[in-house]
């Protein structure tokens, strides 16, 4: 009688499961597992995989994914012995996201075509159009939206064919993704909606919430900020009663980056906090460490397997002729290693703990700093910005007027109409200069390599130094942010060979080849670079940390009288 109340119970789970973990994940995270083991108490092999398979489900969505991998593991292992195509195309699809959503983009593409190609044999439309939309979102990632295109409407006619509600809600999903990459927002909005309306019907309360965040991250990749905010709320709102941790982190996270936007720093420094509360319960350092040996682990039991039987065997024929004064014996020296083993292990956690505290100081003040250069050059290219807008257009203006009135002005006054003239020249001149050096707009238009080339025409007007510049002849392509910090650094390097070198000549030489290298020599009078560390000037520290938060490598070379060379090297 047992058995049938266990069955029933096993097959309700397994068959209902969507349903379960769209109304709670908690629910859903108890109910799976206690599938799971019923199933294994009473021998059933395949509906235990397929219960730990939506337990994994279950404890991705809720964001513990340290319980989700094992769990996708264990269901695969055993779909791959029992030939189940069906069970290793559906857990195939879904470890698929796991490793895109950790950042193992390689390893994500491999498995999802694992998945398609274990579906096309269980002849299992569900997974194949799963496949396609997440090739879809794969390929519009990389902005391969012609390739993309056909996976979307593949997709699409799979779940208007079966009918499947729960597979539409996400296929109007992918065509809103694509309108928006196109910047077709109106469009994208309309397919968001129609997919909350099916969600609302069948009782899908996770899409829901999702579909709210992806409300606003659309207005969010448009500028429009103030509209976005009400719906990263409302999905915070809808994710707690659910307990969808990573949506709420995710929410929390958006909300910041919105109100920074704004302005709001205050608002946005409470929303970060909030978001890192949540952050840690998903990303902690060990949990992360502990998420890449178990890929490892798994990939490697066999082996793991047949070396335990072989130890086993051993033991055996070693317990055949031992006598008891030798079992004694080892017995006593197994207690001592054990001892010996138990003060090793302890001392190298304690050693580890120490790492992992310093770890995440490094982290923290390199985070810190980050984000201050971030916002220093925010408020640089907003000055530089009203100083070309604001006081240039002014002075512009200024000097036209005066301009106006050369035929007018008597012999008398000639020389101060004159002067005046040059005086606003010079100013429009100094204008220009200061807003250049606060943030170039060759930078910011045209890229990285105009900024460099803008930067050495302003010193060679100068005629006290001329710069040399060698570029390579493909574009040095580096997002906004990045650009930004290297061209700081250069810029600091170049105005410490004008201030203190006294050379007559530097050479700036750029090459774009496995990783981007920068030279930057002067022939002057050169420095003991033993006295960096100790120098009174934030120079060089600015230099340094701009370089270790772009994962840089900095080399100096210079002595007295033989001038300086500074190389700069980061991966592209």
């Amino acid at each position: 009688m047992r058995s049938l109340e266990d069955k029933a119970f096993v097959s309700f789970v397994i068959e209902n499961y969507y349903e379960i973990y769209s109304l709670n994940f908690d629910s859903a995270i108890l109910m799976t597992a206690e599938a799971r083991q019923m199933a294994e108490t009473n021998g059933w092999i395949q509906q235990a995989a397929y219960a730990s398979l939506y337990h994994g489900v279950a404890t991705f969505l809720r964001g513990d994914y340290e319980q989700s991998l094992p769990s996708y593991l264990y269901a695969l292992t055993i779909f791959d012995s029992l030939q189940d195509h069906r069970g290793v195309g559906r857990t195939s699809i879904e470890l698929a996201g796991f490793y895109h959503k950790n950042g193992q983009y390689e390893k994500a593409n491999e498995t999802a075509d694992q998945a398609q190609t274990a579906a096309l044999l269980a002849n299992d439309t569900k997974t194949l159009g799963t496949y396609y939309g997440f090739k879809m979102t794969f390929l519009m990632r990389q902005e391969k939206y012609d390739e993309a295109h056909p996976y979307m409407l593949k997709a699409f006619e799979i779940r208007k064919k079966d009918q499947d509600s729960i597979g539409l809600g996400y296929a109007y999903l992918d065509f809103a993704e694509y309108e928006l990459r196109k910047g077709n927002l109106e469009a994208a909005q309309q397919y968001v909606d129609q997919s909350t309306a099916i969600r609302k019907l069948i009782g899908d309360d996770q899409g829901v919430a999702i579909n709210s965040v992806i409300t606003g991250e659309n207005y969010f990749h448009v500028g429009q900020y103030k509209k976005a905010i009400p719906f990263f709320k409302k999905s915070i709102e809808q994710a707690t009663p659910i307990g969808y941790t990573d949506l709420i982190r995710f929410g929390y996270d958006m909300l910041q980056q919105s109100y920074v936007k704004l302005g709001d720093y205050e608002k946005a420094y409470d929303h970060l906090q909030q978001a890192q509360v949540f952050n840690d319960s998903i990303f902690g350092l060990e949990k992360s460490k502990a998420l890449l040996t178990l890929q490892t682990q798994y990939e490697t039991e066999k082996k793991e397997k047949e070396i335990e039987l072989l130890s086993v065997e051993n033991e055996l024929r070693a317990a055949e002729i031992i006598n008891a004064n030798n079992r004694f014996y080892a017995s006593i020296g197994g207690i001592v290693l054990l001892i010996f083993i138990g003060y090793l292990v302890f001392n190298r956690y304690q050693q580890k703990q120490r790492a992992l505290l310093a770890e995440e100081k490094a982290i923290s003040q390199k985070l810190g700093f980050k984000s201050l250069i971030e916002g220093e050059e925010k408020e640089r290219k907003r000055i530089a910005q009203e100083l070309h807008d604001g006081l240039g257009q002014l002075l512009s203006t200024a000097r036209l007027n005066v301009s106006a009135m050369e035929d007018r002005v008597e012999k008398l006054v000639t020389k101060q109409w004159e002067n005046s003239i040059k005086l606003i020249d010079e100013a429009v001149t100094e204008v220009r200069h200061i807003s250049h050096n606060m943030m170039p707009n060759a930078l910011i238009s045209i890229g990285f390599e105009a900024a460099i080339k803008e930067q050495a025409h302003i010193i060679n007007d100068a005629q006290k130094v001329k710069v040399h510049v060698d570029l390579p002849s493909e574009k040095i392509d580096l997002p906004e942010s990045e650009a930004i910090a290297l061209y700081r650094v250069i810029q600091e390097i170049l105005n410490n060979a004008l201030k203190y070198a006294e050379a007559k000549n530097i050479w700036l030489t750029i090459s774009n080849n496995e990783s981007l290298s920068i030279s930057i020599k002067d022939d002057g009078k050169g420095f003991d670079t033993n006295l960096i560390p100790t120098s009174a000037g934030i120079g060089w520290q600015n230099i340094h940390s701009r370089m270790e938060i772009l994962n840089g490598e900095i080399r100096i070379i210079s002595s007295p009288g033989q001038g300086s060379e500074i190389s700069l090297k980061l991966a592209v």
